[in-house]
Formats: C-alpha cells, sequence, structure tokens
C-alpha cells in the first residue's frame, strides 16, 4: 500500500487558462507535456504561507426554462455545477449550467 500524504504542496506561477470554473485556479508546473494543473480554490490551505481566508459555500439553487419550455433545476456548490436536464445527465455539462455559471 502507497502511502498518502495528508497535503500535497505545489510550486508554480499563476497562469490564466480561459476554460476555468469559477472557484478554480490553474499554476504552472515547468513540465512542456502538463504545463499547468487546475487546483479548487476552495481546497487551498496557504499561498506562499499566507492562510486562505475561508468562506463557507453558498449553494445556489435555479430554475432555468429549457427551450422546450420545461423547467430545469442548477445547483451551484462551489466550484461544482449540477442540472437536472437530461443533457447534463449524459455529457456532465449543459447550456442550462454555462447560463448561470457565467451570468
Amino acid at each position: 500500500m502507497f502511502e498518502q500524504p495528508e497535503f500535497f504542496e505545489f510550486e508554480g506561477d499563476e497562469v490564466q487558462v480561459k476554460w476555468l470554473k469559477p472557484g478554480e485556479m490553474a499554476l504552472s508546473t515547468g513540465n512542456p507535456e502538463f504545463p499547468f494543473r487546475v487546483l479548487q480554490k476552495s481546497l487551498i490551505i496557504s499561498i506562499n504561507n499566507q492562510a486562505m481566508e475561508r468562506k463557507e459555500s453558498a449553494i445556489k439553487t435555479f430554475n432555468v426554462k429549457g427551450s422546450k419550455g420545461d423547467t430545469y433545476t442548477v445547483t451551484i456548490d462551489g466550484g461544482k455545477s449540477h442540472c437536472t436536464c437530461s443533457g447534463f445527465q449524459f455529457r456532465k455539462t449543459c447550456k442550462h449550467v454555462k447560463e448561470k455559471e457565467y451570468a
């Protein structure tokens, strides 16, 4: 069995990646085959030995009307999103979630 550290420590500069979701950040790795890693901001404990301010996760729920008149429920919890439409169940993303994440 492999021992897992309690915490991981990453080094790198923050890089801008246009497809990051809200609540995510990217750090450079120095590896050309794997140039950056994506981290959930809610899981970061400190940056440069400065403790991160912890905010309580506010779960947001929206009712969204679909193009055919159906109503779907979009839930956004930090960087994680969910929708009750069949498209989200299949693809794990949909236009309803994107509409609310970037609104």
